[in-house]
């Protein structure tokens, strides 16, 4: 068996300031997932830990401290550069998933750790959030409910202005690129009107008000809502 990866890279070209990334079976038919990086490519089991060790994030007692930090740390990172090449394939579910991981995993450290497992595990949140909130975004347009989208973007903007404070970035909140490229997205998944069509919505609020028609109102109301 040649050792040569030529064919493997050239098969799977790198690309610049883009992730590349692709679900392969191996011979005995497990799943794996694969990153393409400038000198190579790494593979990831798509369950449990990404390097298909065992996973050490309930062992902290068993391990004690410090190589139960270690060995966490090495892990939520590794779960969530799999998150980020599973929304790069458009996987959203399981972006999402092991979003959700990662930030389970930060918690407990921040509940839990000493102060400079605590500091690391708080900086690491944000980008988290904004990994998971994309991951909500992705997976509701893909099932055909983008009306709901910006709801989700509203929760992580939530979240994140409080990571933002905990990590003393809580003034320069709005200048943050994370949180404008979120609410930029979130412009983009809001049905604009043009001013006419939105007074007439309105207009048939008021109408529906002086009715007395409660249901028709509440419906124009919650259409109005959602292009605000």
């Amino acid at each position: 068996m040649s050792h040569d990866l030529t064919e493997l890279l050239n098969g799977f070209p790198h690309e610049p300031g883009r992730i590349s990334a692709r679900l392969i079976r191996s011979a005995d038919g497990r799943e794996h997932l694969q990153v393409r990086v400038e000198l190579g490519v790494l593979q990831m089991a798509v369950e449990g830990r990404p390097d298909g060790g065992t996973s050490v994030l309930n062992e902290r007692h068993r391990l004690g401290e410090p190589a139960f930090a270690a060995l966490a740390r090495l892990e939520l990172v590794q779960v969530q550069q799999r998150a980020v090449a599973f929304l790069a394939i458009g996987d959203a579910a399981r972006a999402l998933r092991n979003a959700d991981t990662v930030l389970e995993g930060l918690a407990a450290m921040i509940r839990r750790g000493p102060a400079d497992e605590v500091d690391w595990a708080e900086g690491a949140r944000f980008s988290v959030i904004v990994l998971r909130t994309r991951a909500a975004v992705s997976g509701l347009v893909a099932a055909g409910r983008p009306r709901e989208a910006p709801a989700a973007i509203d929760a992580g903007l939530t979240l994140l202005r409080g990571a933002a404070e905990r990590i003393g970035l809580g003034e320069r909140f709005e200048t943050l690129g994370d949180v404008q490229a979120l609410r930029t997205l979130r412009e983009t998944l809001v049905p604009q009107l043009p001013p006419a069509q939105r007074g007439e919505l309105e207009e048939r609020l008021r109408a529906a008000v002086r009715a007395e028609n409660y249901e028709l109102a509440a419906i124009l109301r919650d259409e109005l809502r959602r292009l605000e």
